[in-house]
């Protein structure tokens, strides 16, 4: 029986090669035919796997079944040499799986309309492929395609290719929508996407179009959200679902997940700034960060010292106001990516250390980025504004003075100037840099309460004293922060300061019998008559009784002039 044996397993051996030779020499034979000018060309990438020659292996596959599969008229398989001499020439390795960006640029120059990429790994049994087909014209759009596992590559293949045909049988309906929405025909578009999802139910490239359809058909966001919920129930990382999917749940104010499907969406694309920048806002605007922070330090501890998540935590523990956490991830951020230390890195993070009540750790990390970025006007004007917080009030005055000669329009520099000044007691000096604070676009109202806050302690100081002096300052200082920034409240102290100077100078007048306190009375009650009304806005009972009460000192202080003043003013 041996023998028998023996002879029987070469035999088999035997056939096997040469049926492998014969298949071999069939597809050999196959592309020495050129293929018809309009045949779909179909390429398959080469696939990610820690093993380079399975990966080769799994890939060679699927080609080979492919090609069997299918007529050369109804997809033209590329070869793999064809596909690694583009990448080799490109300077690409031939056996290693491209990046998102090269493998639409090759699969558009083999002028694939859609292409396969995937992954091989080992698993305990055998292998396991997960593979997708891409369209070329929009990477974007993707199908999933089941995970095919077996002991064998080969086997696995076989079952990526039969997934493989069940979900193109979408792609005609999806031309189809894709040109009716062209056309302007969004009805078209729709009846052409639900055929597709017909033919195959877990369809996500019809469903993606059927949803751009009903957009432009302005539909309701409850009859758009069950499509694009169909679409990530067959593929969770869908790009375009989960950015349709946000506007849809936050225009029917679902508002709890919109921002936990925004928050998908930028841990599966963390390395897309204008998209990550575009959903933080959003995130942010929507008063609710907090739900999508879990999401995101999730994606960090899985993928731990990925740059672009620990910089994504970053901004998602600002908006939800989480200091602390927002602390500690800056600086582990600037500990894996050096690089990630630009100018907005270190505003930010001295804003989280100083909302965290960490004055002087904000300072300390803005001296760390105008040591950086030494010429950035706006690093050192926040430098400064760290410094007065944490009370280093002169050389918070360099620093903001240091922004100023760089830039003399810096954002809030003056303002920032002026407070440092009011707080050093320099409040001459501190009016003359309010006035170009307002000079270089500062908000009026933001530099008028500075100044009605300084000249309001004059107001209160003179009331106490009683001295004209004091009233007299604070006539001065009032008069400044009109001239500036007018508002009620700075007309009625200004108007209350004026009469009381007036008060004071007839009353002294009286003894002193001087022209000068005549002309002050009189100029006096002319500056309390001209903002009292104002002030009445916000003060008007005691701004009417006190017009009522400057007629009683006209003819006293008329008599002053025309006794104390001849051959003078009048």
């Amino acid at each position: 029986m041996k023998p028998l044996v023996r002879g029987a397993t070469t035999v088999i051996g035997l056939v096997t090669a040469l049926g492998a030779t014969e298949v071999s020499t069939l597809e050999a034979q196959r592309r020495t035919v050129a293929p018809p000018p309009d045949a779909p060309r179909f390429p398959v990438l080469p696939l990610k796997g820690a093993d380079k020659k399975v990966a080769v292996q799994a890939a060679d596959a699927i080609r080979s079944r492919l090609t069997s599969a299918y007529r050369i008229r109804d997809m033209y398989v590329i070869p793999r040499a064809d596909v690694e001499a583009i990448l080799q020439g490109s300077g690409f390795p031939p056996d290693e799986a491209p990046d998102p960006i090269t493998a639409r640029l090759l699969a558009a120059q083999l002028r694939g309309d859609e292409y396969l990429e995937g992954s091989v790994t080992r698993t305990p049994t055998g292998y396991r492929l997960d593979t997708r087909m891409v369209l070329t014209r929009d990477n974007t759009i993707v199908q999933p395609l089941p995970p095919a596992e077996a002991p064998k590559v080969e086997d696995a293949a076989r079952a990526v290719v039969a997934s493989l045909q069940e979900a193109r049988k979408q792609l005609d309906e999806v031309r189809a929508c894709e040109n009716a929405m062209r056309e302007g025909n969004a009805a078209a578009a729709i009846t052409a996407a639900r055929a597709g999802v017909a033919e195959y139910p877990r369809a996500t490239m019809a469903r993606v179009c059927m949803a751009r359809a009903l957009i432009s058909q302005k539909a309701p966001p409850d009859s758009l959200i069950p499509v694009l919920e169909g679409v990530l129930a067959a593929d969770s990382t869908s790009r375009p679902a989960l950015e349709l999917l946000g506007v849809a749940y936050k225009q029917s104010n679902q508002i709890d997940k919109a921002v936990q499907t925004w928050g998908r969406l930028i841990r599966y694309y963390p390395n897309d700034a204008k998209l990550v920048s575009e959903v933080v806002n959003e995130i942010a605007a929507s008063g609710r960060p907090e739900i999508a922070k879990p999401i995101i330090e999730q994606a960090v501890e899985q993928n731990p010292g990925d740059p672009a998540l620990t910089n994504l935590l970053f901004l998602i523990q600002l908006a939800s106001k989480d200091w602390k956490g927002a602390t500690q991830t800056g600086e582990d951020l600037v500990r894996v990516d050096t690089a990630a230390a630009d100018t907005s890195f270190f505003l930010r993070l001295a804003v989280a250390y100083d909302s965290d009540s960490q004055p002087q750790k904000a300072a300390e990390t803005l001296a760390r980025g105008v040591a950086k970025f030494p010429n950035n006007a706006a690093l050192w004007s926040t430098y400064g504004q760290m410094l007065r917080n944490a009370g280093q009030l002169q050389q918070s005055l360099t620093a903001i003075d240091r922004a100023i000669s760089i830039d003399p329009k810096v954002e809030h520099g003056w303002f920032r100037r002026a407070q440092v000044l009011v707080e050093l007691g320099q409040t001459d000096s501190a009016f003359a840099s309010a006035k170009r604070a307002v000079e270089a676009g500062e908000d009026k109202n933001l530099v008028g309460q500075l100044m009605l806050v300084e000249a309001n302690k004059k107001f209160r100081a003179a009331r106490q004293t009683q001295q004209r002096a004091d009233y007299q300052e604070a006539v001065r200082l009032l008069t400044q922060a009109d001239s500036i920034a007018p508002n009620p409240t700075i007309s009625f102290l200004l108007g209350a300061s004026a009469f009381s100077v007036g008060d004071q100078a007839a009353r002294e007048n009286q003894k002193a019998k001087s022209c000068e306190l005549a002309i002050l009375a009189e100029d006096s009650f002319t500056t309390a008559m001209i903002h009292l009304p104002r002030g009445a806005q916000v003060q008007q009972e005691a701004s009417t009784q006190l017009l009522n009460a400057i007629p009683q000192y006209t003819r006293a202080v008329e008599g002053q002039k025309k006794n104390y003043c001849k051959g003078s003013r009048g």
